[in-house]
This record gives structure tokens, sequence and C-alpha cells, in this order.
């Protein structure tokens, strides 16, 4: 009898494949939280390396200077508000990546948070949402080292305080870092609830893909 009929004739106790259901559904659970705590984690580890540098502590003893951060990019939102997580979402896809000098950060927007993680790096990128009636998907794009943010753009961001008012405060404190790029992310919808719309998924994956081929030339 060929190998592969074998297996079609077997028959299983149905309280056997009940409790083999049940281990893996915990399983896919289990995965699930130590996946949230590894989100958690590595932002904890991205902080520590941070102040690290501030205060002169070697990294890893042998990376010396090339662990330096020649980037700081932060992604900004509420992932708990459907297009409002454009912003972080685009923050984790390249965290998975491992751009080489690139520290990369998912904050909520917080303006003493934001100086704080940019700086100490040559250059900054932030990727936030928005919603000033352009169409949704659209990426604006703007160097925030040349003068302020466009009121019309971010004037309706959803966050307490916002992006714009941290640049011009870190301008007026001279804690800008060298270069700074600020994305905003037209989104479609705001309203409670996870994942984003279609049309704005596009555009993060689209914008992702822009940002890694630039970051492969940081090293």
């Amino acid at each position: 009898m060929p190998f592969f009929r074998r297996g079609t004739e077997r028959q299983f106790d149905p309280r056997f494949l009940h409790e083999e259901r049940l281990f893996r559904e915990q399983g896919r659970d289990a995965l699930a939280v130590m996946e949230r705590h590894r989100d958690h984690l590595a932002d904890d580890i991205e902080a520590a390396r941070s102040l690290a540098r501030r205060a002169h502590i070697p990294i890893d003893g042998a990376l010396g200077e090339r662990e330096a951060t020649l980037l700081a990019l932060i992604g900004i939102g509420n992932r708990f508000r459907r297009d409002d997580g454009a912003g972080l979402e685009v923050a984790r896809r390249l965290r998975l990546a491992h751009p080489p000098g690139v520290t990369i950060l998912e904050q909520e927007g917080e303006p003493a948070s934001l100086i704080e993680a940019w700086s100490d790096a040559n250059q900054g990128l932030v990727a936030d949402s928005v919603s000033s009636g352009a169409d949704p998907g659209t990426v604006h794009r703007f160097d925030a080292t040349e003068g302020p943010l466009p009121a019309e753009v971010f004037k309706s961001s959803t966050h307490a305080l916002g992006l714009a008012e941290a640049v011009e405060l870190a301008r007026e404190l001279g804690r800008l870092p060298g270069h700074l790029l600020v994305y905003g992310i037209e989104g479609q919808s705001f309203e409670a609830g996870e994942g984003l719309t279609p049309v704005v998924e596009e555009a993060v994956a689209r914008l992702v893909m822009e940002l890694y081929r630039e970051l492969e030339g940081t090293s």
C-alpha cells in the first residue's frame, strides 16, 4: 500500500482531537502575548541605549564609534484609533530590518519625549498621521530644519500635544538634530478600533519601502 494513503485510514479519538485543538489555541494566545512583550522590550532597550550614549557609556565594547546614532526614526500615533497608528506601523516595520546606526522608537507624540529622542542624533525622521483634507493615503514630506511645519497639515492632529509645537520648542532650545524630516500620512478613519484602512495601509507600505532603501545607505 502506498505510504501517502496510510494516513487516511487512521482513526483519532475525538477527545484527543479536542485536547490538541485547545493546546494549539493556547499556544497561539501565548505567542501573541510574547510578541506584545517583545515590542515593549524593544522600546525599553532603545531608550536604555540612548541614555548610555548620552552618558558616554560604551555599548557592547567592540562597536565603538559605529554605534553612534546616525538617525533617530520616530513613529507617532495611537494604534487604537485606526489610521492614527500609521506612523507607529512605519516604525514597527522598519525596526524589523535592523538598519545600522538608526534608533527606532514608537511614541504617542508628547513633545518632551520627542525632543529627547532626536536631540542626540545627527538626523531625525518622524512619521505621523495627519488629517488636512487631502486625499486619504497622501504622504506629505517636510524638512522641518528649514522652518515650521505647515499649520494646514498638522492643525488637526489627534494627539493632545502637537508635533509642530514640539519642533518649534526644540528649535528654541537648540535641540533640533542637524536635519529633521517629517512625513505626514493622510488618514481616512480615526474612529476607535485597530487596523489601518486599506488606502492608508497601502501608503504605509510604499513609505516603508522608500525609507528602507534610503536607510540602507546610512551605515
